[in-house]
């Protein structure tokens, strides 16, 4: 009889010994570890500024008149930078909008290093205009309109490192770090023949003639992040991540650029709490 007892304890001590090696070896596989990627694909607002708002970077000028700066101003005011900037608004922000792809490297159990980018690439071939002939009432040949050759660009890179922290729950990882990043846009655009002519004393040219068919403009910016985020493993691989910024500085330029005419230049700053909340969807391998 003692035999068996000392058997039954034998048994219930291995089982338990197995169950709670169980259970620890499944807790490590909820926990980032030294040497995993993590791939994650990052929803929500995370860009610095409105991509929409490039057309306004084209200088607005003839050969007769026009001045060159920010259209939403007045007389010889320009317009406010911070029209044209998307300042992290929580109210503009949007999930089903795709910030970007981040990929993560774990340099030591709780120490990752983080890159993003984001890109949008647009490109529109010229189409000269063509005459059209209305000399016949009854067989009018109608003219075909000009297009612009335009080429706009987008894109965004950040970089950071964040420090992961233990809770009760494996699968629940929240950390915290920084991060600086860089975004440019552009638009530039050159006209082809427009067949639109200025006629003073002398006659009539080509406006081409008075002004250069090519016209750009571009905004940059830096900047520099605290992060706070936290990640839940669904299960072996998948999780889902929260993460926005408590403070940020930024430093913003535009710059419009007429061909044959000095750049203007306008400068922007700005310090923000709270801003770029996303959500992420990653897989960790």
């Amino acid at each position: 009889m003692i035999k068996r007892l000392y058997t039954l304890l034998i048994l219930l001590c291995s089982t338990a010994l197995i169950w709670a090696q169980d259970y620890d070896n499944r807790g490590d596989v909820f926990i980032p570890k030294k040497g995993q990627w993590q791939v994650s694909l990052v929803l929500g607002n995370g860009t610095f500024y409105n991509e929409n708002t490039t057309n306004y970077l084209l200088p607005q000028y003839s050969n007769t008149g026009g001045s060159i700066g920010l259209p939403n101003g007045s007389g010889e005011t320009s317009g406010d930078l911070g029209t044209y900037l998307n300042l992290g608004s929580l109210n503009n922000n949007s999930l089903v909008n795709i910030a970007g792809i981040q990929g993560k490297y774990f340099v030591t159990d709780r120490w990752d290093i983080n890159v993003m980018f984001s890109m949008n690439i647009s490109v529109t071939p010229k189409k000269d205009f063509v005459e059209g002939d209305y000399m016949v009432e009854d067989l009018v040949i109608p003219s075909q309109k000009y297009i612009n050759a335009q080429m706009t660009n987008n894109w965004m890179a950040t970089i950071g490192s964040n420090y992961y922290s233990r809770t009760g729950n494996e699968r629940i990882n929240p950390y915290l770090g920084g991060a600086a990043g860089f975004q440019m846009a552009r638009i530039e655009i050159n006209q082809p023949y427009t067949g639109e002519v200025y006629e003073d004393e002398k006659g009539a040219l080509p406006t081409q003639v008075y002004i250069a068919s090519g016209k750009a403009g571009q905004m940059f910016g830096f900047k520099v992040a605290a992060v706070a985020g936290i990640e839940y493993t669904l299960t072996k691989g998948l999780l889902l991540g929260f993460e926005l910024h408590p403070f940020a500085y930024r430093y913003d330029v535009i710059q419009l650029c007429p061909k044959g005419f000095d750049t203007y230049r306008a400068n922007h700053h700005n310090i923000k709490l709270l801003e770029m909340p996303v959500l992420k969807l990653g897989m960790r391998f």
